[in-house]
This record gives structure tokens, sequence and C-alpha cells, in this order.
């Protein structure tokens, strides 16, 4: 063909193909955003949610344990107030016994301490300033105070406050909280943390050591009101970005938050953004490469036209036929001729235009040459046009794809020719290519979903097709699925349910919560989002499926542990309260079931045992509390059981005792418990009163030794007295109101003073004391006696300083040691160290001890004992006689002198068995070369008999009353000269 038969390209209009082009991207882009945009909507939403719930769930753990803490210290608080006005003399005392039992039955609690508006602890323990009410929080709320650290623990302060202006402070362990946040799954980056409104963290799921004890208030919300809130937010505690849900539990002012890690959670999401976005920009290179390639052709286009109509025959029969790059192919001689456009596609010169049969074959892909050439034998044969494609390769070796029309046509100068045009389909066939993995792609993310995803048909319902997740959660093969319809996954009684939702003009994007029967018969919740799309020209419904059953069932479970005991599997005292409340039926008897000796049992035999122990009992206690009304567990050893009206009461609660007293047969071997039932009445007025009441009756059973005490006021009564008096004395010890009276001790000889007996006294207001007989064993029960006997000693020390400066320095000062006192490892060192820092000489201070001391860790008490005569301290044994001591312990015990009780003194001049008692213990202390003192000697025949029967020392009313220090030195007169250092 010559040079000026040039081919005409078919080119389409280059504004047709840039509008369709960017219209497509437009609808790509759209499809693309709003798929990621949803996935991460989807992604956030489920994440908050997810936070929402486990700051929710935390919450309620926390509240409910922060209820029962409020509620045991209101009770205490009622009974405090209660003690506080009727017996403010003995309410100390009885506040500390029932501080004790609530400390005792609430292991999360360190101690509770009972203070004065000040912060001055009334009962044993530590005080603390009272905090201000935080911002908000109602003025009856319970109070936090700053955590603490004791003794390398955690504590968080609690307070109530009393309407007398006194507090009670509870110091709640910290760990208590920790374990309601530990272990929760919050993800790698995740956390759930618990503040006070101070910006105090309390407990914290990762890194607790850490945190715990720390202040970040800058990352509080500035209300209140405080509201819930989600958010994505930087941590203010690690710098971590998470999705963030906070709650405030209003009435306690404590912050929750549960956060998820934004990193962690769009992961995914960041995966198929990059993905989409990928394809976005791969389609524009490929848009613009077509349109780039488009534009080209049609600038050859233009030159072309001018070309065609210079073009000879053979250029206008090519353009005829194809408008594009055209060829010829000569019999005679055999040859190939092409046009420029067909030179610029085969990658030559415009100067080559043609070649023989051989070289254009060479040019053919070698894959698709032999297909050509029977291609083109069949053309010549049958004279029918024909297409082909095919590929060659170019001279600088790239692929092109080919397609070529043509037929058989008579030459112009004779002879048969086969003319006719060749298109490079090359960027076809890379788009073709292109949208096939485009469309592998889409397929990937349906089949690879890894939450079930199928497609149904809206019309008759069946399934059209379903990914591998969907057969591998409900159990059916693919096969399966297609021969069933979307009713057969639905149980029947939501078929009308399931057809109604078919009927919505649009589906929720939010999804809906359906029931689904798996291949086994098991039913799942599912939460279904769908959508409905065209499938093979057929309206359909696309259905993305997620199983929430165990989401579901973890949010029944938090709701069961929050009315239930999970040891026992009873009701605890807020379900019994709830319960109550629903059932309504007017007055019940609470009957509160106090056990002991499940702890020991723990202790000795493990918690296996104990637990099944106590399964037992609660099996027994079911099946006698059916018929009678509702039963709930009180960690760790004491049940309640609330009477319905109408139950005889005396007849259950004999029963109830009965059953949890009867022994156990485990293994082989009977175990049994002690129980104590306390019973109140409850008219729905305040259930907590009324178990406390229940509890106090139970209380008084077991320290009275009955099985079953009724509630009445006189027990609260006397349970306030107590703790108002050992309030009364936590204030006296603080404001030192205590003081010491001395009683001399006389030399039976030369009625010479040897000792002064230091007796503790408490004067009140209107000039009278206290009996020491009231306080001093309330003191032993609340745990101050340590710190009184510290007081007495110390006093006692000064006042022998000021014996010293009257000239008195020979004359010691005998102390009454309390056996908590002697049962310290370092009593006796620091009765050393007081001597040397108050500078007192070698023997000032003598103490006096019981004999049920010596009897009580002989072996510590003789190693003190020593220690203190190898210092000049003297030792008495007071009230001898009136215990039960060891011949052998006098003998060994380092004693300086036995002193003989009033008890003997009193009738020894006309009694002749007090008189022979008195003088067997006078010779038995000589015998063991002790010194014999007589208590309480009141008269002279008294005196006389002593004298006669060779008593050393004497000590009593007859000779001088006790008197404080400046009555004692008057009554003592001037001091006599100074003689040798006699043993008292």
């Amino acid at each position: 063909m010559t040079d000026t038969h040039k081919e005409l390209p078919i080119v389409r209009s280059t504004r047709t193909v840039a509008w369709s082009g960017i219209a497509l991207a437009l609808v790509l882009a759209y499809l693309l955003g709003y798929f990621v945009y949803r996935d991460h909507q989807l992604r956030l939403d489920a994440a908050r949610r997810q936070s929402m719930a486990l700051a929710e769930g935390t919450a309620r753990l926390l509240r409910l344990e922060l209820r029962n803490l409020e509620r045991a210290m209101a009770g205490i608080a009622g009974d405090a107030q209660q003690a506080f006005r009727t017996v403010p003399e003995s309410a100390s005392a009885l506040l500390g016994e029932a501080v004790a039992g609530v400390v005792g039955r609430h292991q999360e609690l360190h101690s509770i301490v009972i203070v004065d508006a000040a912060g001055r602890a009334i009962t044993p323990g530590h005080g603390l300033r009272i905090p201000p009410p935080p911002r908000g929080s109602p003025t009856h709320a319970l109070r936090f105070g700053a955590l603490q650290q004791l003794d390398g623990e955690w504590l968080l302060p609690l307070l109530t406050s009393m309407d007398d202006g006194r507090w009670i402070v509870a110091r709640l362990r910290v760990a208590e909280i920790q374990r309601l946040v530990a272990g929760l799954d919050t993800g790698r980056d995740g956390v759930v943390t618990v503040m006070d409104h101070g910006g105090t963290v309390l407990a914290r799921s990762r890194d607790a050591a850490h945190y715990v004890g720390r202040r970040y208030p800058e990352i509080l919300p500035s209300g209140p009101p405080y509201a819930s809130s989600a958010m994505i937010r930087r941590s203010g505690v690690d710098g971590v970005v998470r999705i963030t849900s906070r709650l405030h539990l209003d009435d306690y002012g404590v912050f929750v938050s549960a956060g998820l890690g934004r990193k962690e959670i769009l992961h995914p999401w960041y995966l198929l953004l990059f993905g989409s976005l990928a394809v976005y920009v791969l389609y524009w290179a490929s848009l613009l490469y077509l349109m780039r390639h488009t534009r080209q052709a049609a600038r050859a286009q233009k030159r072309l036209i001018s070309e065609v109509r210079r073009a000879g025959e053979g250029l206008r029969l090519a353009q005829r036929i194809g408008k594009t790059g055209s060829w010829v192919v000569r019999q005679s001689p055999p040859r190939v001729e092409w046009s420029e456009q067909v030179s610029e596609i085969f990658g030559f010169g415009p100067e080559r235009n043609s070649a023989d049969r051989e070289e254009f074959y060479a040019l053919v892909h070698p894959d698709d040459r032999d297909a050509l050439r029977a291609r083109f034998a069949q053309a010549w044969q049958s004279r029918e046009p024909f297409t082909a494609e095919y590929r060659i390769v170019r001279p600088d070796g790239q692929v092109r794809w080919l397609l070529t029309r043509g037929g058989a046509v008579e030459g112009q100068e004779g002879g048969a020719a086969m003319t006719g045009t060749l298109v490079d389909i090359t960027n076809e066939r890379s788009a073709q290519a292109r949208l096939l993995e485009t469309e592998r792609q889409y397929r990937l993310l349906f089949e690879r979903n890894p939450m079930p995803f199928w497609v149904f048909d809206l019309e008759t319902l069946r399934f059209l097709e379903v990914n591998a997740a969907a057969e591998r959660h409900y159990g059916y093969s693919r096969e399966e699925f297609l021969s069933m319809s979307i009713m057969d996954i639905r149980p029947p009684r939501s078929s009308v349910d399931m057809l109604q939702s078919l009927t919505e003009p649009a589906p929720s994007h939010e999804g809906e919560v359906w029931k689904h029967l798996k291949r086994d018969g098991s039913v799942i919740d599912v939460h279904v989002r769908t959508d409905t799309i065209s499938y093979d020209g057929r309206p359909a419904r696309l259905v993305l499926a997620e199983d929430i059953s165990e989401t579901l069932a973890y949010e029944r479970e938090l709701n069961y542990r929050a009315s239930h005991d999970t040891a026992t599997g009873l009701l605890n005292l807020p379900g019994l309260k709830a319960a109550l409340a629903a059932e309504g039926k007017g007055s019940y008897a609470l009957a509160y079931v106090q056990l002991r000796g499940l702890e020991l049992v723990i202790d000795s035999l493990g918690q296996a045992v104990a637990t099944r122990l106590l399964d037992t009992l609660t099996s027994r206690l079911e099946t006698l509390a059916d018929s009678w009304g509702e039963t709930a567990f009180v960690p760790s050893e004491a049940f309640v059981v609330a009477l319905r009206p109408g139950v005889d009461v005396d007849e259950a609660v004999g029963a109830l005792h009965r059953a949890m007293t009867l022994p156990v047969e485990q293994g082989g071997s009977r175990r049994s418990l002690e129980a104590w039932v306390g019973v109140a009445r409850f008219d729905g007025e305040s259930f907590e009163n009324a178990v406390s009441h229940a509890a106090l009756a139970a209380h008084v059973a077991r320290t009275q030794d009955v099985p079953i005490r009724i509630f009445d006021a006189p027990m609260a009564q006397a349970a306030s007295e107590r703790l108002r008096m050992i309030g009364r004395i936590h204030v006296a010890l603080e404001q030192r109101d205590f003081m010491l009276h001395f009683q001399p001790i006389y030399r039976l000889e030369d009625r010479r003073p040897v000792c002064l007996e230091a007796l503790l006294r408490w004067p009140q207001a209107d000039g009278g004391f206290v009996p020491p007989s009231q306080f001093v064993p309330l003191s032993e029960d609340a745990g101050l006696i340590t710190t009184l006997g510290d007081w007495v000693i110390e006093e006692a020390a000064l006042c022998h300083r000021k014996l010293v400066a009257a000239g008195w320095s020979d004359l010691p000062i005998a102390v009454n040691v309390s056996p908590a006192q002697l049962r310290r490892p370092d009593f006796a060192e620091r009765l050393i160290r007081l001597h040397e820092r108050q500078g007192l000489p070698r023997g000032a201070l003598h103490i006096e001890v019981t004999e049920s001391m010596l009897l009580d860790s002989p072996e510590g008490t003789m190693r003190t004992l020593r220690t203190l005569q190898k210092h000049g301290i003297c030792t008495s044994l007071d009230d001898f006689g009136t215990g039960f001591s060891s011949m052998s312990y006098l003998h060994q015990l380092p004693l300086d002198a036995l002193k003989i009780d009033q008890t003997f003194v009193r009738n020894v001049a006309d009694d002749d068995r007090s008189a022979a008692i008195c003088h067997a213990m006078i010779t038995l202390g000589h015998s063991l070369g002790l010194t014999l003192v007589a208590e309480g000697v009141e008269t002279r025949a008294q005196l006389d008999w002593l004298h006669r029967h060779h008593c050393d020392q004497v000590q009593g009313y007859l000779l001088a009353r006790p008197m404080d220090l400046a009555g004692t030195l008057e009554h003592l007169g001037p001091a006599p000269p100074p003689e040798l250092p006699a043993r008292p």
C-alpha cells in the first residue's frame, strides 16, 4: 500500500469519554466514601457501645459495693446517734463492738472509726480531717476522703455524717475497687479507670500499681451536673487516644471511665481506607491514561481526515470498512501492505508500510501465530468476512492486543486480495482486566468477611449467595443454603415479623436484633444490617449478621450478679430488698441467721470443703424457706430470711436454727456450725434498718449464748450507751481529761511510806468521777487500754520528778499494767527509755501485774520482767489469791512483792478462814523471798493482825485515801532523812 493511503482510526469523542469517566469517578467516590464512612461509623459506634457497657457494668458493681458500705455505715451512724443520745457515757464502748462486727463482715474494709467534727477519732483507729463536700453532690451523700497508704496498702476513707456533727469514717481497701476492673476485656490499649471527684485514680485495669493514688484533676469535666458521655479524646493520664465513655455516680461523686484504643479499633478500617484510596487512585490513573490516548487519537484523526481526502481507492475502501488502520494482503506477489497507522501500531517508522507474509507472521505472538494462520486460510477459502483478536510483539518488546476485521475482495488490477482494518485494543483489554480485578476484590470483601454475609431474593426469599463465615457459623454448606429460604433460619414464631420487615421501604442503618436458628437447632441473637440491591437484575437484600448472643448473655449475667450472691445462688441484700418491694405484701419478719465456724473450716480444710458445706446449708434453707418467703445470703457467714405475713415466726425461726446447727455429713466426717438467730420486723419503711436490727439481735443472742433473740429497743439503747462511752474515752484521751491519784504504801514496822500506787481517775464536770470499773473494761474491748496505759506511765514519770523536787526521791510510784501492754515485745525497752528520757533515778517506777497476765504467755512475760529487774524496776503481783497462780511460775518469775487482795484482808480479824488464807500467803511469800503488801486495810483490828503475823507493808483507807499529787505531798509532810535503799 502506498504512503498516500493513510489509516483512519475510529476514536470516540474525548468529551464523552471525559464526562463519562468523571461521572463514573463520582459514583465510585460516593460508593467507596459511603462504604468507608459507614464502616468507620459502625466501628466507632460499636466501640462506644462496648466502652459504655464496660463503664456501666463497672459503675453498677461499684455502686453496689458503695451502697452496701453506705448502708452498713448508715446502720452504724443510726446506732451511734441513738447511743450518743441515750447513753453518752458508754456510747463509745458500745460502738466499738458494732464497728468490729461490721468490719468483720466486710473484708473489703480496713477499719471503721467514729470521729468528731474536728476529725479526731472517738473509737479506736486513726482520725481524719473532714473534707468539704464535692460540688453538686447531695448533702447526705457518702463523702470520700483523700486516698491513704497504710502498711503498703491503699485505703479510701468513706465518710458518713451524723446529726450531732460526728462522722463515720470507713477505710475501704482500694484493692476491692481494683478487683472490679481487673480482668476486663479492654483490648491492647483499652483501660477502665475509677477516679474520685478530685481526680485521684482509685483503680485502673492497666498499670494500676503505677497510677493508683495519682491525681489528674485537669481531665475531669467542669460540671456539675455531670452527664454520661462517650467521646474520642487523648487520655490525660497516659496520652493514648481512646474512645471513652465516662459515667458519674452522682450519689457518690465518683467517675468511671472506660476507653478502647482508637488505633486498635480503627486498624482494620485504615486498611479498608487505604485499599479504597488505592482503588480510586488506580481508577483515576486509568481514566487519565485513557483520556490521554483518546486525545492523541483525536489529534491523529484530524490529521487522517485530510489524508483520507487524498488517499487512493484502497484508503477510501478501508475508511468505509473500519475507519482505522487498514491493510491489504495480495496473493501475487504474497505480501502484506498497511497504512501509516498500522506502522505506528507495529512500532515501525512511517517508511515501513509492508512486509511479506512470513515477516508479518513473525510479528505475531507465538501463542497466537498458528490460530491466525488458520483464520486467514479459512477466510481465503470461504471468502467470508472474519474477525480475529491476537497479539503482536513490537520491536521494543512491547506486547499489543489487536482486533482485525476483513475479507477477500477482487483487486483493481485483477486477482484476489484481502483487505481489512486493524485496531489496537490493548487499552480495552487492560481496562477489562482491571474491571475483573476490581470485581475479584469486591468478591473477596464478601467471601472473606469474618461475619456472616448473604444475599436473598426479595420475591422468593431464597438465598442467592452466602459467604464462608455464614457456612461456618450456621453449620450449613453453601449448597444447602442455596436450596433454602431466609425463613428456614428464623424461628417459626418470628415469621410474621420477618415478612413485615421486608415491606419497609428502607432498612434501618442502625440494624435490628433478630433470633436465628443454626443447623444444630440452637437459637442465637444476631444484630443484622441490611440493604436493598439488584442481583442479576432482580431485587435482592444484602444482609450482614453479627452474633451478639454472648454480649446479651453477659448483660444478663451482670444483672444477675447485681442481685444475687454468686457463691450460693441466693439473693443478696439489694436483691432481697427489690424482691420484697415487688411483692408488696405488707409486714415481714426478718430472721438474721448468724453462723460461726465456716471461716475455721476454710482455714483448716480449705475453700472447697467450706463451699460444699455452705451449699448443703443453702439447700436446707431453701427447702424450708420456699413456702415462707425470700432468702438472701450475707457474706461470709450469715443468711437473711424474709418471712411473709401469716407465717408462724416462732416455729419458722426454730426450724431455721435447727437446720443450721444440724451436723453435715461430708466424706465420712460430721461437721457442724454454731448459729444464732435475730428477728426484727420490716414494715416496708426502712429495709436497711430492719436488717441492722435483726443483725443486732443475732449479735446479742451470741453474746448472751442463747439461740434466738427478738429485737427490742433496749438492745439498741445498750449498744448506743456502750458506743457513747467509748467515744467519751476517745475524747478524754485526746483532751487529757484523765488524772492520777496516789495512795501511799507504808512499811508496817515503822509506818514509813515506801511507795505510792498510782490510781487512774476520770473527773467529771460535776465534780464526780467515772468509776474505773466502767471505763477500764470498755477501754480493753475498744483497744484503747494500751494508749491509756502509756499515758498513765508517762504521767507517773512526770509526777515522780515532782516527788524528787519535793525531797522524796527514794519514794517510787507503782503503776498497774494491762495484759495488752505487757504482751508488747518492746514494753520493757519503752519503760527503760522513759526512765532515761525523764532522768528518773533507778527504781523510780514499779509495775503491778495480775496472776492471769503471768499465766498468759509465761515465757515472754518472764523475759520482760527479768529485763525490767536488771534495770531496777520492781514488779508486784497484784490481787494475789484471786486467780489460779502456778507455784512453779511464782518460783521462777522475777517478782519483788505479793499484794494480798482486800477480799481476804477485809475479814482477817474476825474470820478464821480469811485469817488462815492470809497467814498462808504471808508464809508462802516470805518463803519465796518476796515482800508482802496487804491491800484495803480499813480498821485498826486488821492492821494489828497484819502486824502480829509479820506482814511487811500495808495500804488502805485507815492509813490514807487516794489523793492527787498535791494532796499526797501535803499528807506525807516533809521528807525524812534518806535511808539505804530497801526492797518494797
